[in-house]
């Protein structure tokens, strides 16, 4: 595995762990909390979505998302 898919794994954790703990995150806030700028965050969970990690949903203009293991009401 080469460093840059190791650091998108971590990245895939921390952010399932993030959701797992705080479901219903903007992608700015989870931007922030990662520590990475929004549009690459932006990019990077539509994939994790893509994969089926992560869902989302549409509040107004927003888009918060889910960890797809945890179940919310």
């Amino acid at each position: 595995m080469t460093p840059k898919h190791m650091e998108r794994n971590i990245l895939s954790e921390k952010v399932r762990k993030l959701l797992s703990e705080t479901p219903g995150l903007s992608v700015k806030e989870i931007a922030k909390a990662s520590q990475v700028n929004r549009q690459f965050m932006a990019g990077f969970l539509l994939a994790m979505e893509e994969r089926g990690d992560i869902y989302s949903r549409k509040v107004g203009p927003a888009r918060i998302y889910f960890n797809n293991k945890v179940k919310t009401i």
